[in-house]
């Protein structure tokens, strides 16, 4: 089976999001007009699952930006440094999107901060096959390692694990750019790259089609974290708090809806939300099955245990070490040219605010949550 997934162009997201009704019983619609518009961009052409629900179809379908006075546009871009851009030019208030490109952002002197984390642990790992002769990590040495391009944070992760092991990365392995998508999984059952590098939905879509994987995260990959943050300029956190601690607090509600919704409501209510998203060559029940292995995967490294049912974690924070080592990595790796303190890429402003939501409260709600 394939999948063919369709570009959500920015038309068709806008369209979606402004005739969805809110669902009920979860905040009456604002009427349109009093309501602050801001824009969201997001780093990928497609918003194509519920895990990346957090930013886009719960705040929108459940009326969490609604509830917050806020009338969300929500664009999408090819690329951190497009997102970026558009902050810097002024033609957003906000981007979503993994950290380097907040890294690189500041790096460059781009006065912006992130002001929510949503995905604290680092969602890379390195699979093999699991009934393959590679067993252990040190089974790939001489071997060929696919990895999604010839730069960027998965490969400068992946050359830290090797150096880890005492191995020159450059010498002892190869590796191969094979992109991020099924393209990747026919080199790997083709034999052309005996393990693969890819991010946790990736490696669900790869599953889906029948892999079986052996998974590891040897160091530095535990000790990572900070990895995907919402952002926006030091103008608005110092001149206009008030939008972006409502963005932050809608996502929040989001963040416990992923945690504590049925799987397969999310799914259906994002297809609501962004219908174009929808593979018209699956069945409904495997674009279900398929979203749930992708959330399923996207939870693990979102914390729900600490942050949503123990509350032994704050809900959107990240630790200074944990910024820190993202910081180092790409600094090792070239990518940034300045180590700035961990206060320079996030700030803690709404962290205290977030946290005073009625978090058991809107678990319940959750539970039995219909799309």
């Amino acid at each position: 089976m394939t999948i063919t997934t369709k570009r959500l162009h920015r038309r068709s997201v806008l369209a979606a999001a402004a005739t969805l009704p809110l669902a009920p019983g979860l905040g009456a619609p604002a009427i349109a007009q009093s309501r602050r518009k801001v824009t969201l961009v997001y780093a990928i052409q497609t918003i194509d699952s519920a895990a990346d629900g957090f930013f886009g179809a719960l705040p929108i379908g459940l009326g969490f930006y609604a509830d917050e006075g806020l009338d969300v546009e929500i664009q999408t871009v090819a690329g951190a440094a497009a997102a970026v851009n558009l902050l810097v030019n002024g033609r957003a208030e906000f981007t979503t999107h993994g950290t380097a490109g907040l890294f690189t952002g500041v790096d460059k002197g781009v006065p912006m901060k992130g002001f929510i984390c949503q995905i604290p642990d680092y969602f890379l790992s390195i699979a093999v096959d699991r009934n393959g002769p590679v067993t252990r990590l040190e089974d790939l040495k001489g071997k060929t390692i696919g990895v999604p391009a010839a730069s960027g944070s998965p490969m400068f992760v992946t050359k830290a694990v090797l150096k880890n092991l005492g191995w020159d990365p450059d010498k002892d392995v190869e590796f191969l750019a094979v992109g991020a998508g099924l393209p990747a999984l026919d080199a790997f059952k083709r034999g052309r790259v005996q393990a693969l590098v890819a991010f946790d939905s990736v490696f669900a879509l790869f599953e889906y089609h029948g892999a079986d994987f052996r998974y590891f995260r040897p160091p530095p990959v535990p000790s990572l974290g900070f990895t995907h943050t919402t952002n926006t300029t030091l103008s608005v956190l110092e001149k206009d708090p008030a939008v972006a601690l409502g963005v932050g607090r809608a996502m929040i509600k989001s963040l416990v809806y992923m945690a504590a919704a049925p799987a397969e409501e999310l799914t259906k209510l994002h297809f609501k939300v962004f219908p174009a998203s929808r593979s018209s060559s699956m069945s409904e029940a495997e674009a279900l099955r398929l979203d749930a292995l992708r959330q399923k995967a996207r939870l693990a490294f979102m914390r729900p245990k600490q942050r949503v049912f123990d509350r032994t974690e704050q809900l959107g924070d990240a630790t200074d070490a944990e910024i820190i080592g993202q910081r180092d990595l790409l600094f090792s790796g070239g990518e940034i040219k300045t180590q700035h303190p961990a206060a320079a890429y996030f700030t803690r402003q709404f962290i205290a605010e977030y946290n005073k939501l009625d978090v058991a409260a809107l678990v319940e709600k959750a539970k039995s949550y219909r799309a």
